[in-house]
């Protein structure tokens, strides 16, 4: 799913350049990807148009720190937490988009809760609100789509 989603952020300006879903589905099974991390991927994409449990008001007003539950802190490393308090921190995701992550990161398989994997997920929802990331906040995250990352 992850390699889906870096192959789109890198060939598509934005979602709304996506071929019809059909489309898509070929285009990327001729690349090589199969089904189930296509439909994965397309599933992923998807659920940003969903509204969230919490109204987005709610969660972009909010001054309060995130607490991870118990099933949380079990699936997601202490690494993949401490990026996603340093993106809000830093203003590069906002509540409402570090919960699209979390949730995200919950769906893989536990051994692809990795930093990389967090920050290809925290691209995508930033790539599908168009969102303006500070330069070198951008690039580290982007490094991500080729494997070459250090900031952790």
């Amino acid at each position: 799913m992850i390699e889906v989603i870096a192959f789109l952020i890198e060939h598509f300006q934005d979602v709304d350049a996506f071929p019809p879903r059909e489309d898509l589905g070929e285009l990327l099974e001729e690349v090589g990807f199969n089904d189930e991390e296509i439909g994965n991927a397309l599933t992923c994409v998807d659920e940003l148009q969903l509204k969230s449990v919490i109204p987005a008001d709610v969660l972009l007003g909010s001054t309060a720190m995130r607490i991870y539950c118990d099933e949380e802190l079990d699936s997601l490393p202490a690494s993949v937490r401490g990026l996603l308090h340093f993106l809000e921190k830093n203003e590069a995701l906002n509540p409402q988009q570090r919960e699209y992550v979390v949730n995200a990161l919950l769906s893989l398989p536990y051994e692809d809760i990795t930093v990389d994997h967090a920050k290809v997920l925290c691209l995508l929802v930033l790539w599908a609100h168009r969102s303006e990331l500070p330069v070198l906040i951008g690039d580290e995250l982007m490094a991500a789509l080729n494997g070459h990352t250090t900031m952790q």
